[in-house]
């Protein structure tokens, strides 16, 4: 052995000594971390410092500053060696360790360890505002507050995986969790509850080490560092330590060759925060851990997610010299190229598993090749720069269908509906009449189909992507638009088991209107069309590709409501009220005794809601942005007969049309509200959807939160006097809630959610109980799902 070995190993073991001596509230040697994750510890960056403060904070001059000096990996780890240096100096000085960054929760350790004797790994979670209030006070380039405590925090650290290069948002994460000491506090067991246990519970690790060291690390050092703090084992065999330090030296090496590779600016962590960055597919099946809670007596089956996906898309740019990359990126989030999650609960073996896949990839290959979108038929975008020239719509479009993958269909999602001569499919929308007929099982694009290769009579470029179901009949109902240069044709048609060629229940003319959804009945089709004008008539559409570019609502005219018969196929009789938008509908029930319809949706004043989900906006939303509120409103419809005899006498003449009267049900804001579906189409009396905390708490506007919806809430519509009940979660925004029934009652089941945490750039399954909006369980998804306005199915 050679002297420079010799020296080797006499360093290692003074370090060791001197982790054994050290009490247990003072960090020990890097080779002990943080038991059930790697995580990535970060040094804070010089130039990133002021830019990402709190997401929100910092002024124009730091965030331009900070936007072109990335921040990579091997700034993270360059300060290793030297920390190590330092802990050996004050370990011969009987003194506490100094790292590069003061640790956040290094005082609190020795508490945290006498906790860990009598906390479970599910009673981990306390009070959430501590740990955001902690987290936000933890910004780049300031040290840590000692009196953050080890336990208070949000979801677990983000795990770096030993294989392949580190993603984007993993190395994020680790910019964001900067501190040694306050990444473990804010570790894998980490998350809070709700609040039910008054109890600080800290990792079973607490007072480990700051380094980030990795889980083969931790495996092959877990004796020895035994053996050291009992002081009852044998002393290992010189020759053995020394090929075990050269085997952690070489995965060191590897880690930080690996991390260095990944290069994060401040302003790639801004976008990823807003919960509005690019998804990375799941294709195989994860098996989710999960971090609180219990798996959900009684819950089986899947549920089916659909939202964006892909914001951009890069591209080559062939130049005389070189060959340079730019972007392309879609303006509208209804615009972006959709992500199919499904994530299946399986009671017997109490196991949840999750897959994803990006279901347009040969759409994005298209946008590489012709540096953009190429629209096939006008309005099929909702606003968004399509980044071709106006002699582009004179070149002959090919097809968008003749592949499986080859149209962004991301707004809605059908069950086992008939298509292609098979009912086991889960079908993906859009608004320009396509669907993708999707595998159930792994999610694999099966075929893209147009409405119009249905049925040769089913006539109309635009479709409404929110498809409705009867489930007495098993019919999938759908309403296509036929614009035309001085009127549209509205065409109402279905598609069934008995009869999956389709078939049209009834055609209207009215003016083109935004429609996102409608209402069905057990007798009755209900659309609603919205006051909106064209420029220039027809023509303004045909030259245009973005749908909000061509129709401006109008709020003096009337909203209509056409009521359909699907027994005569025919429009019975026509509604108007005054002007309104709703993009989503609750319920619609029919009234036998009183031969009335009422139909409630979420109403607003105008489209302000639909122009306002533009990308750029909401990922940077500036001082006056806000998302317009929208209410539970019913619409009452009376006297259906009566006046279905009045309208064939006058012939439709607009000044005699009866009023549709209207009915706030609730003063609180709400959207994406959903209800027990074993009461769709019956009287019902609770909804669950998404609002704002701030706002349901009556703050003003300019101190409301202007972002996404950050809580889920549930409503009374029936007794107006009945206090909401709310979850939610700082720095935590959720998905469509979805009403999972578990037995007659109408509330009880399960409400599920995916929600995204901007503080850890990572999502998460919720499933909570309908009856109080107590949580059951929490588990962490793979990789972070994109916020959205996106719609969720679950199948039993």
């Amino acid at each position: 052995m050679t002297a420079k070995d010799q020296k080797s190993i006499a360093e290692n073991e003074h370090m060791n000594t001197a982790a054994s001596k050290g009490d247990a509230g003072v960090p020990q040697s890097e080779d002990i971390a943080e038991a059930g994750a790697t995580k990535a510890s970060v040094p804070s960056h010089p130039q990133a410092e002021n830019a990402e403060g709190d997401g929100d904070g910092g002024t124009g001059t730091d965030k331009q500053a900070a936007q072109n000096v990335p921040a990579t990996a091997s700034d993270i780890v360059a300060s290793e060696d030297s920390v190590e240096a330092k802990e050996d100096a004050s370990s011969n000085n009987n003194e506490k360790p100094t790292t590069a960054v003061k640790p956040g929760g290094g005082n609190n350790q020795g508490a945290g360890e006498q906790n860990n004797s009598d906390v479970s790994d599910q009673d981990d979670f306390t009070s959430v505002d501590a740990a955001s209030d902690a987290l936000q006070e933890i910004s780049l380039g300031e040290k840590s507050k000692p009196e953050v405590e080890a336990g208070s925090s949000l979801i677990g650290a983000v795990m770096v995986s030993d294989i392949g290069k580190p993603s984007p948002a993993e190395v994020a994460t680790a910019i964001l969790m900067k501190d040694a000491d306050t990444a473990r506090a804010f570790g894998a067991r980490g998350f809070q509850g709700s609040g039910e246990s008054d109890r600080t519970a800290t990792s079973p690790l607490a007072g480990s080490s700051t380094s980030p060291r990795s889980q083969p690390e931790i495996s092959e050092l877990s004796d020895h560092g035994d053996d050291n703090a009992d002081g009852d084992s044998e002393v290992e065999d010189a020759e053995e330590r020394q090929r075990r330090l050269f085997r952690l030296a070489e995965k060191r090496r590897q880690h930080k060759e690996r991390m260095s590779q990944t290069v994060v600016s401040s302003e790639e962590i801004e976008v990823m925060r807003s919960g509005l960055s690019s998804a990375r597919e799941c294709v195989s099946p994860v098996e989710l851990r999960i971090i609180n809670g219990a798996y959900p007596e009684g819950l089986r089956g899947s549920l089916y997610c659909v939202g964006p996906g892909r914001f951009e898309v890069a591209y080559n740019v062939q130049r005389e010299l070189e060959q340079a990359t730019r972007t392309f990126g879609f303006g509208h989030i209804m615009d972006t190229l959709p992500l199919l999650s499904k994530v299946s609960f399986d009671p017997k073996a109490t196991s949840i598993t999750y897959r994803s896949r990006l279901i347009a990839k040969q759409a994005a290959s298209r946008i590489q090749m012709e540096h953009g979108i190429n629209t096939k038929v006008p309005g099929a975008l909702y606003m968004s720069d399509t980044n071709q020239t106006f002699l582009n719509k004179f070149i002959p479009k090919a097809s968008h269908y003749t592949t499986p993958e080859g149209e962004s269909c991301g707004q809605d999602i059908q069950l086992f509906m008939p298509l292609q001569g098979t009912n086991q499919t889960v079908v993906c929308t859009n608004h320009v009449g396509a669907l993708q007929n999707i595998d159930p099982v792994d999610l694999h694009p099966r075929a893209i189909v147009e409405l119009k290769d249905v049925n040769p009579e089913f006539k109309g470029s635009l479709s409404c992507p929110h498809m409705q179901y009867d489930s007495n009949t098993r019919e999938h109902f759908t309403v296509l638009q036929d614009v035309a240069f001085r009127s549209t044709t509205y065409t109402v048609v279905a598609i069934s088991e008995s009869q999956p060629e389709g078939y049209v229940v009834a055609s209207f003319v009215a003016q083109a209107s935004v429609l996102h959804s409608f209402a069905v009945t057990q007798d009755y089709v209900i659309v609603p069309v919205y006051p909106y004008t064209a420029p220039i008539g027809g023509v303004s559409y045909r030259w245009s590709d973005s749908l909000l570019e061509t129709l401006t609502f109008d709020n003096s005219r009337p909203t209509h409501f056409y009521v359909i018969s699907r027994e005569y196929r025919r429009v019975q009789c026509v509604y108007q009220a005054p002007a309104f938008f709703a993009m989503h509908q609750i319920n619609a029930v029919q009234e036998m005794a009183t031969d009335s319809l009422s139909i409630d949706l979420v109403a607003y004043e105008n489209d302000a809601v639909l122009r306002r989900l533009m990308i750029n906006d909401l990922r940077k939303p500036s001082a006056d942005f806000l998302i317009p509120s929208g209410f539970a409103r019913r619409y009452q419809l009376g006297g259906i007969t009566m006046e279905a005899t009045k309208f064939v006498e006058s012939k439709g003449r607009q000044s005699l049309l009866p009023p549709a009267h209207s009915l706030l049900l609730r003063n609180e804001p709400v959207e994406l509200a959903r209800i027990n579906p074993m009461v769709a189409m019956r009287p019902y009396t609770y909804l669950y959807g998404l609002g704002h905390v701030e706002r349901l708490q009556g703050l003003p506007a300019h101190v409301a939160s202007t972002t996404m919806y950050n809580c889920i809430v549930k409503l009374d519509v029936n007794d107006a006097s009945k206090r909401p009940l709310v979850w939610s979660r700082k720095h935590c925004y959720p998905s469509e809630p979805v009403f999972v029934p578990h037995s007659d009652k109408e509330d009880d089941g399960f409400v599920i959610s995916i929600f995204f945490d901007s503080m850890r750039i990572t999502s998460c399954l919720l499933v909570l109980e309908a009856k109080t909006l107590k949580e059951l369980m929490i588990a962490q998804l793979p990789s972070a799902v994109p916020l959205s306005f996106g719609h969720a199915k679950f199948s039993i």
